[in-house]
């Protein structure tokens, strides 16, 4: 099976429990997963079996995802970057504006906190090493993970996020803490400074 055909076929499992079986597969033949969440509700309610009650349950589906994926990782406790990717793809990867999110952790590589540094545009997001390491300084962290998203889905780095993740990590390292990753999330895939070995 070719991976576009089993990417529709994940996305169908998804949807179909919520919208029902005619509805997923008239939406997902007109429009991506991040279409349908980006979708103005009129619109969708023009394709055959979606009405009102199913694009309020659209609407609701990231929260939903989120929710899902969190029941899986209770404890917050992170030890890969698939970890992360489950735990925030579906919270910030069909977000239309880059968002830069810090999480910081203890030494078990629990989350202890998480905070938005930084909100940006469609293609960038300006932050500052100081920004990120509040969080971490405040409670104590002894490590730190910091994500975002490109609307664009495509989540190769730019050598601007190059650029930010060595200032990062030398002032991370400065205080005494360890920066675990920085990655680029979206809804479908991510990018692991860490698993490639940058960090």
């Amino acid at each position: 099976m070719k991976e576009t055909e089993q990417t529709r076929e994940r996305e169908l499992e998804l949807l179909e429990p919520v919208l029902g079986r005619r509805a997923a597969e008239n939406l997902l033949a007109r429009f991506t997963l991040l279409q349908i969440l980006q979708t103005d509700e009129n619109i969708l309610q023009k394709v055959p079996f979606v009405g009102p009650s199913t694009t309020r349950a659209i609407k609701a589906l990231p929260m939903l995802f989120e929710i899902c994926c969190q029941s899986e990782n209770r404890l917050g406790t992170i030890s890969s970057s698939k970890d992360v990717f489950d735990l925030y793809r579906f919270r910030v990867g069909h977000e239309e504006k880059e968002k830069f999110i810090v999480l910081a952790l203890n030494s078990r590589n629990r989350i202890v906190a998480e905070d938005t540094a930084a909100m940006g545009s469609v293609n960038t997001v300006h932050v500052s090493p100081a920004d990120i390491l509040k969080t971490a300084i405040r409670h104590s962290a002894v490590s730190i993970i910091c994500l975002h998203n490109h609307p664009s889905q495509d989540p190769t780095p730019s050598p601007e996020d190059r650029r930010l993740t060595e200032r990062i990590c030398r002032a991370s390292s400065l205080l005494g803490i360890r920066l675990l990753d920085h990655m680029i999330i979206t809804l479908s895939s991510y990018y692991s400074f860490s698993d490639s070995g940058e960090l």
